[in-house]
């Protein structure tokens, strides 16, 4: 293979910085066409795609050339990401409520969160938001694990999702009518919509119907694998396909440094025409020395080949095996189960947290937490383990957590990923009735995908304890379930 003189480190696989955004012009002039809508009467775009096509990056661009870039509109932006089942009722909403919470301390939003019809309206639809998920939090969760675990739920004050559902209307309308006085526009940005939970996904869709003036929402959503979304919402949507040949030799050049020709780039669009996959080959060449030749990329891309196992061939071997390692949980990871799962506590946390932000396939999320910075790096790191390695590390994380669980804040993701780890691991008896605890919670708010997910878990745990009474209470329950998700409207008997 040609040899080139520079020899550098891999690119971040996280969403493209906006100041390196390469291509999608006609994509960005659609969104930018929507904004005059937004003003007058409010208006929602779906941005749809497969996955690895640059979804999240266009909502990273969006977001900085209407708050941040340099005689912009400086409008209000507020996103919030959504990560795989399970996870908590109202994620995504609560996430944009505590992305605007940052805004109020920071900036030339502070002015703005001083007038207090917005301060209360942010209150209420919180508190709101908080009640409501509440049937499903835990209270006074001290270390405590297995059968300890079982009980320290308490009910809450019922809230209706009518009241929900107003709330965070009566918010976006203040915010939209506030930025509407200093000629700007509320954007709020959702990013993997297809994963957020029923409870969300209802939300979302009555407030695309009725948004109010002042208002963009702008949200992504997978094409592929059950995702379909663009018949259910009825928006614009921006489609993302594979990028052309100039807009990869745009991106090889402004992001690597690297200069494929004409015949290189479009053999790349034909190959490998998706962002991931070219980031995994231009990051390739980078770390090995190679130009990126017609003959350099034929012999790199031979055969049946695999963008993420490509990136992570490239990785230093520090990066695989924290990769492996951290693999098997469930995003956001905590810091200190990170550590732990490290073998670095106490002291450690600090070079740990420094190594991560360095990294290439890690991101730090807002909150603290951590994530790798594409889906596919950690389905392709967990794929990788043998199934005894993955049981361990599922043991190990049941560990971490217990030990650390004092210093998690959001308990209710702690204790989702105790059912999963300990199902993961084989612990079935600690699993199924946890499982099945969780379950009924998620049941009672109508979170039916993340329910059943976990009654599947607590029915193979009780099959393989051999307890026929829990497991017949887990199949009444999943069919239960099931029964709602195939009539919603509550018609059956």
């Amino acid at each position: 293979m040609n040899q080139i003189q520079r020899r550098t480190g891999n690119i971040s696989y996280a969403p493209c910085p906006p100041e390196e955004f390469c291509g999608r012009y006609e994509e960005r002039e659609r969104l930018r066409s929507l904004l005059p809508r937004a003003e007058e009467h409010g208006q929602a775009v779906m941005i749809s795609g497969p996955p690895g096509i640059g979804k999240s990056s266009l909502l990273n661009w969006l977001a900085y050339d209407l708050q941040d870039r340099p005689g912009g509109s400086r409008s209000l932006v507020i996103r919030a990401e959504i990560f795989e089942p399970p996870r908590m009722i109202f994620s995504a909403f609560r996430k944009l409520l505590y992305d605007l919470q940052l805004h109020a301390v920071s900036g030339w939003f502070r002015s703005p969160f001083g007038i207090e019809y917005v301060k209360e309206a942010a209150r209420y639809a919180n508190d709101l938001l908080e009640k409501y998920a509440a049937p499903v939090e835990p209270v006074g969760l001290l270390p405590k694990t297995g059968e300890e675990i079982i009980g320290v739920f308490a009910q809450a004050p019922e809230v209706e999702y009518d009241r929900v559902r107003e709330g965070f209307w009566e918010l976006l309308q203040a915010l939209g009518s506030l930025m509407a006085d200093s000629g700007r526009i509320a954007v709020v940005l959702l990013d993997d919509a297809h994963l957020a939970s029923r409870p969300d996904r209802r939300l979302l869709k009555d407030i695309i119907h009725d948004l109010p003036p002042g208002v963009l929402l702008a949200f992504t959503c997978q094409d592929g694998g059950g995702y379909e979304m663009t018949d259910e919402w009825d928006v614009p949507v921006v489609h993302l396909s594979r990028m052309q040949g100039h807009e990869i030799q745009e991106m090889g050049m402004k992001r690597f440094g690297l200069s494929p020709d004409d015949t290189a780039a479009a053999f790349l669009e034909e190959t490998a025409g998706d962002p991931f996959s070219l980031m995994a080959c231009f990051n390739a060449l980078r770390v090995r020395g190679l130009a990126p030749t017609p003959e350099v990329l034929e012999e790199l891309l031979a055969g049946e080949w695999d963008p993420a196992e490509i990136a992570f061939d490239a990785l230093p071997e520090i990066w695989q095996a924290w990769a492996e390692m951290l693999s098997v949980l469930n995003p956001p990871f905590p810091v200190p189960v990170m550590a732990c799962m490290l073998s670095s506590p106490g002291p450690a946390l600090v070079p740990i947290t420094d190594n991560l932000q360095e990294s290439p396939i890690f991101i730090r999320l807002p909150g603290g937490g951590y994530a790798f910075a594409h889906h596919f790096l950690q389905e392709y790191s967990l794929k990788r383990l043998s199934a005894d390695t993955k049981m361990a590390l599922n043991a190990m994380a049941v560990e971490c957590f217990e030990q650390s669980m004092h210093l998690i804040p959001v308990r209710l993701h702690a204790l989702l990923s105790l059912a999963g780890h300990h199902f993961n691991a084989q612990d079935y008896e600690k699993a199924a009735d946890l499982n099945l605890e969780l379950a009924l919670r998620f049941y009672n708010r109508e979170d039916y995908d993340t329910a059943l997910i976990l009654t599947r878990q607590a029915i193979v745990s009780a099959e393989h304890m051999g307890d026929d009474t829990l497991l017949a209470a887990a199949k009444r329950q999943r069919d239960l379930i099931q029964q709602k998700m195939s009539d919603p409207a509550g018609t059956a008997q």
